[in-house]
């Protein structure tokens, strides 16, 4: 059991596979790994709960607010990084996720994390919901509306960035948002580390960096 003992802030990100349908259900469910171990360790602390629904959707919490806006780009990398098997076909398609991110404050978190009413899950699951609506893939929310007004500028900058992202571009972001050097990632994808130079660059990664500070920024003056 996982409990606060005053009011804390704390980050919760809500996420599902866009057009799940499409996909062969074992090669999909294969990806969700990314919420076990050894993968799981980056995203969430010890004792910290998620919940995994439907196969195609999970939540997760973690009081890690200065490394959840990065927890929210290794999703991403990692889902984007991947092909998977569509139904009925031979084919592979790229997969994509949904990732609503909220920053708020719990008093305390219950076993099961899916019937919390605490602000920052509220805020999380809400936002998912109405990006559906929007054809968003990344949102960043709270409870004070002129924050969200700069978020929602923000996103839709990130959102045309991860748009143009390759796999091979994914891939690499995979690793450097983990803290990987890019003589690691070379050797780890059998790559020049030019090569894997100009795929961060290719894919963003500064202006990645410069919102992360925006964001940290931002967060920090949220009321404890």
């Amino acid at each position: 059991m996982f409990y606060f003992r005053c009011v804390e802030k704390i980050a919760v990100i809500s996420s599902d596979i866009i057009n799940s349908s499409q996909f062969d259900e074992q090669a999909f469910l294969n990806t969700m790994h990314v919420l076990e171990e050894p993968a799981g360790t980056y995203l969430t602390n010890k004792g910290e709960p998620v919940l995994s629904s439907r196969g195609d959707s999970f939540q997760l919490m973690t009081v890690d607010i200065q490394h959840s806006f990065m927890k929210s780009i290794y999703l991403k990398s990692f889902f984007k990084k991947q092909q998977v098997g569509l139904k009925d076909e031979r084919e592979k398609a790229p997969i994509d996720i949904r990732i609503s991110l909220a920053v708020g404050l719990a008093k305390e978190i219950p076993d099961h994390i899916g019937k919390s009413m605490e602000e920052p899950f509220v805020l999380s699951g809400r936002a998912l919901d109405q990006m559906k609506k929007k054809k968003q893939s990344f949102i960043i929310s709270t409870s004070h509306e002129e924050y969200n007004k700069e978020f929602e500028l923000i996103c839709s900058f990130l959102d045309h960035l991860f748009n143009g992202w390759t796999l091979a571009q994914a891939e690499v972001i995979y690793y450097l948002v983990q803290g990987y050097k890019q003589k690691e990632i070379a050797g780890i994808l059998n790559l020049s580390q030019p090569s894997v130079s100009n795929r961060i660059q290719l894919a963003n990664w500064n202006l990645i960096e410069k919102t992360n500070r925006r964001f940290l920024e931002i967060v920090e003056k949220i009321d404890e």
